[in-house]
């Protein structure tokens, strides 16, 4: 395994999807973006990657006066299969997993 092979990941197909996002869980996206040498997409990958992997699926409540925006993000093709089980082993869909994907990440970070 060469140094390359050690400091990126292979690339993967990506299939482009778009999400209802929270827009505080989208705000926190865009500030880490920032902080890290990252695109919003990369972030939300980088969350449902991490949720598959743990499966901590836990609902939250939402504020009642807050706003969904519709995102287009590039998914990698095993994230997609990935979603595809917990929507199957959770029954939530896909648009709330994703969220809740992000805000794992998010606390995570805080």
């Amino acid at each position: 395994m060469g140094y390359l092979d050690n400091r990126f990941r292979k690339r993967e197909r990506k299939s482009r999807r778009n999400y209802a996002i929270d827009d505080r869980l989208l705000q926190r996206l865009i500030d880490l973006t920032s902080v890290y040498e990252v695109s919003v997409s990369e972030l939300v990958n980088v969350a449902i990657t991490r949720l598959v992997e743990t499966e901590k699926v836990s609902l939250y409540k939402r504020s009642e006066h807050e706003n969904s925006v519709i995102r287009t993000f590039f998914i990698c093709e095993s994230n997609l299969s990935g979603l595809e089980v917990l929507r199957s082993k959770f029954g939530l869909s896909i648009f709330m997993l994703v969220n809740i994907a992000i805000r794992n990440l998010v606390e995570e970070k805080e």
